[in-house]
């Protein structure tokens, strides 16, 4: 007769186990509805947005810039990017943009801010694929647009 308690008693513990376990489920998904919750593919765009567009120690501006930046931060495979931009301002000046008042992003959304930076602009000159990408490039000091998300607001697209 004990060894049926014993199964009785780890049936039911494991029951409780579960329903303890659908009960968190049900939390975290109710919390992520609510967005009290970041999920963890924010820090990832927050990283790709680092890796596309932010350079705090090159001063850029010159096709070979551009040419090797594009190919080392993974922007000619599998075919080459067309535009991109690279800040070069350090990540809290960068960060900081997203203090500025919301204004609309391009898809229309209100989560993108403004500011004035330093910037390269690399544009593809020609040539399709990863080994024959050919960019020419553009200096300046411009307006930006990033759409910035989390808590704290931190950048992860950049809109223009």
């Amino acid at each position: 007769m004990p060894a049926v308690s014993a199964e009785l008693g780890t049936s039911k513990a494991v029951m409780a186990l579960q329903k303890t376990l659908s009960l968190l489920l049900l939390s975290l998904l109710t919390l992520l509805g609510l967005g009290l919750v970041q999920p963890s593919y924010g820090l990832a765009t927050y990283e790709g947005f680092q890796r596309e567009h932010v350079d705090s120690t090159g001063t850029g501006g010159t096709n070979l810039y551009c040419n090797t930046m594009m190919q080392r931060r993974g922007m000619t495979r599998p075919r080459c990017k067309q535009f991109n931009t690279f800040i070069h301002e350090d990540i809290g000046t960068i960060n900081n943009i997203c203090n500025a008042p919301n204004i609309q992003c391009k898809d229309h959304r209100m989560n993108c801010h403004a500011g004035v930076v330093r910037v390269t602009d690399c544009r593809n000159t020609g040539g399709s694929s990863p080994y024959n990408c050919r960019y020419g490039a553009r200096a300046s000091t411009r307006r930006v647009v990033i759409a910035c998300e989390g808590n704290p607001l931190v950048p992860v697209h950049f809109d223009r």
